[in-house]
């Protein structure tokens, strides 16, 4: 065997192996660079392809409109709009009977803050106070604290100390007549009742004899919160109280809003419905692109469906004495869906929203509200937001 013939051959196998290796390497490199090139290319074509850019031509006389998007102080002639308050939840708002405007936000779990406004339009005094949402609430100027059995006079007089609640048939002890005619007189005489349902469960017992432990029945009973000269005062009923104080009773007591009323013929989930206002005037819509939207199907196994979106910006007069405000804000638009209250010369476009998710950021409408009592107007764009206009 001619053993250097072989070796040779050998010599050449192994030089050409790694020659082919790092080609092999490099045509593979090229393949995947141009697969992800391709790849890329097919997206970009199907984004370009749900998204459609228009080239609207903004009318001249909205070209100096100010974002409200961007801008925390707007001006206009003598006036000028400011952020004056954010909250987590939605800012409650009441007016006493001195025209003092008493606002409450949440900035914070567990944190509540109230704040009282001049007629003159001045921040003038506050007060916090820590406890769950849950326990505390807001009635007609009155703040009670369901847990302790306390209420603050604060909206008043700027009394800042809790005072303990009157209580009446705490034990729920008293015969049916009497309660009877306690509900009669609270239904005569008060001006408004916030009511309560409450459940009394009796505490465990012990076995009987042969081992089997009675079903003990759970008691509801409602706790009627009442103020009859400026005193608050709780009665405790097992008596029904819903033919006394309805559902619709209870949303109008329990609305502290100057921006909305109760209208029960509208379709909304708590039938609140911003008032209108003369002095906001919405001018213009700005299309600026269209884009098809997937959304979820929501539980239950709901298969997901498409919508066309506006993106684009709403331009808005907001008129406060002598001067106007010339607002813009970007926003979507959804012309299939329920419109929203926002109409333009007399037409309403679809349904605005500030975000293109689920659940939706609906904005009904722009809110807005002063009375000659008061030197400044209240504005909202957003339940969790609040503006104040007045002049510089």
């Amino acid at each position: 065997m001619d053993f250097k013939k072989i070796n040779h051959t050998n010599e050449n196998k192994l030089v050409l192996f790694i020659t082919f290796v790092p080609v092999k390497i490099i045509v593979m490199n090229r393949l995947l660079s141009f697969i992800i090139s391709v790849s890329l290319s097919i997206v970009f074509m199907i984004k370009c392809k749900n998204i459609k850019t228009f080239k609207e031509k903004l009318p001249e006389q909205f070209g100096y409109y100010q974002s409200i998007d961007s801008s925390k102080i707007i001006r206009a002639g003598n006036i000028q709009m400011t952020l004056l308050l954010e909250s987590t939840e939605e800012i409650q708002s009441f007016l006493t009977a001195d025209n003092q405007v008493i606002l409450k936000t949440v900035p914070r779990k567990d944190e509540n803050y109230f704040y009282k406004i001049s007629p003159g339009g001045e921040l003038v005094e506050s007060l916090q106070l820590n406890s769950p949402l849950k326990d505390l609430i807001f009635v007609k100027g009155f703040i009670i604290d369901k847990k302790k059995n306390q209420y603050y006079k604060w909206s008043f007089n700027g009394n800042n100390q809790p005072i303990d609640m009157s209580m009446q048939n705490e034990r729920l002890d008293s015969d049916v007549k009497k309660q009877e005619q306690q509900l009669a007189s609270i239904t005569k005489n008060a001006p408004f009742v916030y009511i309560d349902y409450r459940f009394d469960s009796p505490a465990p017992q012990k076995p009987s004899g042969n081992g089997i432990q009675p079903v003990q029945n759970v008691k509801k009973y409602a706790v009627l919160t009442y103020f009859l000269n400026d005193q608050c005062i709780q009665f405790f009923t097992g008596l029904d109280v819903f033919d006394h104080f309805s559902y619709v009773y209870m949303e109008k007591v329990m609305l502290n809003n100057l921006f909305k009323r109760i209208n029960t013929e509208i379709r909304a989930k708590d039938d609140k419905e911003i008032i209108n206002s003369p002095n906001l005037k919405y001018r213009y819509f700005q299309n600026l692109k269209l884009e098809e939207v997937q959304f979820s199907g929501g539980g239950g196994g709901a298969s997901g469906y498409k919508k066309m979106i506006y993106h684009g910006n709403l331009y808005t007069d907001v008129i406060f004495k002598d001067d106007t405000l010339k607002l813009k804000e970007f926003m979507y638009l959804d012309k299939e869906a329920l419109p929203s209250a926002i109409e333009i010369d007399g037409k309403t476009l679809g349904m605005f929203t500030k975000n293109k998710e689920q659940p939706p950021a609906v904005i009904t409408a722009y809110m807005y509200y002063t009375k000659p009592e008061l030197e400044y107007a209240l504005f909202s764009n957003d339940d969790k937001k609040i503006y104040i206009i007045k002049k510089r």
